[in-house]
């Protein structure tokens, strides 16, 4: 079931690996190619714009010459006439003033006729000869009376030919130009014409830029002096009202500069490129609405749009078989992964020979698998040699990295275990020698205290011979010197014993006091131990599964602490009870030795006055009836001190057995201090 639940899981991680790789892959190409449409939307306006603007300045400075040479096709045909010979035919030398006015008159008559032919020849509207003032000397019908202030400086500036910047001529449209009529090289007369606008108008018509493309001319002042809408010219225009009042624009044409711009025109994006027309103060203007190419730069966008598109499938095709080729690995390395936090250990890991991060993925998934099963199978080897008591064990594996906290960990629980094991043995070693030396001192005791109570009944059947004996004492005052020597003798030999009574009585209350100290120390040793054994169980249940015999063990060991800690406390209870007893049995020792001193005391006086024995039978009667009280007493003691040894001899045995039994558990384990010995 749980390895259902990693297949299924594994599942929609992979699932889940596709549908990320290929949402974001597409998500940033959607964004890549939005911002490319975006940026290429906007590189071809403006690349069209560019290339229009380009395009038409070309065409701009190519219309302006064929403008040019229009009129300079003009300007030759009016040097033509005013170079034409009979515009100043040779005056007679004689005749008179009537010859004179005959000659005129051929003049007159000769300068109208190339007028006349010129004008029907050349398309003119009208054609006259005018003096060095500017005024009407003869012309066909409707030439002005005088030239145009401006036009006629400029004639008489230039002194050559001269092309008038107004194509306006009595409410009709014409291009007026003018020339010096010379002789000897000396302007006479000028000649000025005013040709048909139909030759300006031809060339202004002919150019057909897009479908409102149109083209026009101005003069310097930005007045319009031609456009295919001839209204607008005869109504003086300006350049300012066709061109929405663009002042750089109108700038730029009005002062002869060659260029193309664009700017909006009643919200409207124009493109306008315009050249000056050299030899006249004219410059032609070609004003192209820029949405008469807008339907090609949006078939160009639909072609990239569509081209992109085509490119943006292909590449989620190939993002698609590049995700699955990256989510097939990682869903390996992801089930095995999972499979590892489910604790197998053993599965082989799929290795992918793809030579990028997949290919060091899957080989680093493996060594690691493989490191763990190194550590566990090292962990499990030392837990287990530790569980059956070999100390000796350890690590055999090389740890890595973190791992080395592993490793780490368990030198210092091999070498505390070590270090609290000799303590135990160390321990049990001094507690069994204190043992087996307080049994050999309770069973001295022992001897003792019934050697102490045989020589009390001893002592007692002794006064009771010298009770019987007092009732001779009259008669053999020798007998009553001997028994009371024999009774000095009785009591030396009883105060000899009752110091070594003593003496025994004083070892054995320092004896007490060491095993009270020894039950102390084992005590402290116990809790020790039990402390340890817990800490031993903790890491035990860290290490988990494989820590449960070492677990066991800690727990034996903690409870044979609690009956070492125990068995310390009975003992050091009875020796205190032991204690008193025998503080008790030394005030009483104390007694008797003083009793004895008495008795030795009273046995030198019975030497002294064993003369007078007789006259002191009845004291002497009184001291062997307190002496006897005494010793019955001193019995007593004798018999509770005997009583007291056997206890005391019976718990140093109880000892000795619990002490044996410690060394017999701490005897299990083999510690590293003997491989080392």
């Amino acid at each position: 079931m749980t390895g259902k639940k990693s297949d299924s899981h594994s599942r929609r991680i992979g699932r889940s690996l596709n549908r990320r790789i290929l949402k974001n892959t597409i998500l940033n190409i959607l964004t890549l190619v939005i911002i490319c449409g975006v940026i290429m939307a906007l590189s071809l306006q403006s690349l069209a714009n560019n290339i229009l603007l380009d395009s038409l300045q070309p065409m701009a400075r190519q219309s302006a010459k064929t403008v040019e040479a229009n009129i300079h096709m003009l300007a030759d045909r009016m040097m033509t006439i005013a170079g034409d010979p009979r515009m100043n035919p040779a005056a007679g030398d004689d005749g008179g003033a009537e010859a004179a006015g005959s000659d005129e008159e051929k003049i007159r008559a000769s300068r109208m006729e190339v007028l006349t032919e010129a004008a029907e020849i050349y398309e003119l509207h009208t054609i006259a000869l005018y003096d060095l003032e500017g005024r009407l000397i003869q012309g066909i019908d409707g030439a002005p009376e005088s030239l145009e202030g401006s036009f006629f400086a400029l004639l008489q500036e230039t002194d050559n030919l001269t092309t008038s910047s107004s194509t306006i001529f009595q409410e009709k449209l014409g291009i007026m130009m003018g020339m010096p009529v010379k002789e000897e090289g000396e302007t006479i007369l000028y000649v000025a014409g005013v040709y048909k606008y139909d030759t300006l108008n031809d060339v202004i018509s002919g150019i057909n830029l897009g479908r409102h493309g149109k083209a026009c001319m101005t003069n310097r002042e930005g007045i319009i002096t031609g456009h295919t809408d001839q209204s607008l010219v005869l109504a003086g225009s300006t350049l300012s009202q066709l061109s929405g009042g663009n002042e750089e624009a109108i700038s730029r044409v009005t002062t002869g500069e060659t260029g193309a711009v664009e700017f909006p025109v009643d919200g409207e994006d124009m493109l306008v490129a315009f050249s000056p027309v050299r030899g006249t103060q004219w410059s032609l203007v070609i004003q192209i609405p820029k949405s008469d190419y807008n339907h090609f730069i949006n078939g160009a966008m639909l072609v990239a749009i569509l081209s992109t598109l085509a490119v943006l499938v292909i590449s989620i095709l190939v993002v698609l078989r590049l995700a699955r080729s990256i989510s097939r690995p990682v869903k390996g390395v992801t089930d095995r992964m999972i499979s590892l936090s489910d604790g197998d250990l053993h599965t082989e890991v799929a290795q992918v020979s793809t030579g990028d991060e997949l290919e060091v993925l899957t080989q680093t998934l493996d060594a690691t698998v493989g490191s763990v099963n190194r550590y566990i199978s090292d962990i499990q080897q030392v837990l287990t040699q530790i569980a059956g008591g070999n100390l000796q064990v350890w690590p055999q594996v090389d740890y890595k990295g973190d791992f080395t906290l592993i490793q780490s960990s368990l030198h210092t629980i091999i070498r505390s275990l070590n270090d609290t094991i000799l303590g135990f043995r160390a321990a049990a070693s001094r507690l069994a020698d204190m043992s087996e030396e307080l049994s050999g001192q309770s069973g001295q005791l022992h001897q003792a205290s019934m050697e102490q109570n045989l020589s009390a009944e001893a002592l007692v059947q002794e006064v009771s011979n010298v009770k019987e004996r007092l009732s001779s004492v009259a008669e053999s005052s020798g007998q009553t010197r001997a028994k009371t020597e024999e009774i000095a003798q009785c009591v030396q030999e009883a105060n000899t014993r009752m110091s070594t009574l003593s003496g025994a009585m004083d070892n054995i209350s320092a004896n007490a006091q060491e095993i009270t100290k020894i039950a102390k120390d084992i005590e402290d040793i116990a809790f020790q131990t039990s402390i340890l054994s817990i800490n031993a169980s903790i890491e035990a249940a860290r290490v988990g599964e494989a820590g449960k015999g070492f677990a066991v063990v800690a727990d034996e060991v903690k409870q044979l602490a609690s009956r070492s800690a125990e068995a310390a406390q009975n003992a050091t209870n009875m020796v205190s009870s032991t204690r008193t007893i025998i503080q008790n049995g030394v005030e009483l020792t104390a007694d008797t030795a003083g009793s004895l001193h008495a008795i030795s005391a009273v046995s030198d006086q019975i030497n002294e006055i064993s003369d007078r024995l007789v006259a002191a039978v009845r004291g002497q009667e009184s001291a062997l009836t307190t002496m006897e009280e005494r010793i019955e007493t001193i019995s007593a003691i004798a018999d509770r001190n005997l009583q007291n040894a056997g206890g005391t001899e019976q718990s140093s045995g109880m000892l000795a057995k619990e002490a044996e039994a410690l060394q017999a558990q701490v005897r299990k384990f083999v510690l590293k201090e003997e491989r080392d010995r």
